[in-house]
């Protein structure tokens, strides 16, 4: 179970247009539906690392990329997944895919990591 959450993992992420609004909602709605059901099948602890673009401020987008993590965070544990299996990460833009700004950039995102034993607080 966690080498198929870990495949799946490194071959997706869910993009986001305007703030905390999903790019695509329905395929994010999919995603999320698909990722919750790999995260339940494994005892695998899930980083969600939330990413801005370079529009606004460091400020911002340190806040901003929280925020988008935290969202999905909240959208798994509706899903069923448990929160203890989550945690919600902001990485602003560290690590950029594209030079694209604005809400069709591929820098708006948040992607998926396989935590480590032990990194989740009890």
């Amino acid at each position: 179970a966690a080498e198929k959450l870990q495949a799946y993992a490194r071959r997706h992420a869910v993009f986001f247009g305007a703030n905390l609004d999903y790019r695509n909602p329905e395929g994010a709605a999919k995603l999320m539906t698909e990722l919750a059901a790999l995260i339940k099948a494994s005892p695998t602890l899930v980083r969600l690392v939330g990413y801005t673009d370079e529009v606004g401020g460091q400020t911002r987008n340190t806040q901003l990329a929280q925020d988008r993590a935290e969202k999905v965070r909240r959208d798994l544990i509706a899903a069923g997944v448990s929160p203890g299996q989550l945690v919600a990460v902001g990485r602003a833009n560290a690590i950029d895919l594209s030079d694209t700004r604005g809400a069709q950039s591929p820098n708006r995102r948040v992607e998926f990591e396989l935590g480590f034993e032990g990194e989740a607080q009890p």
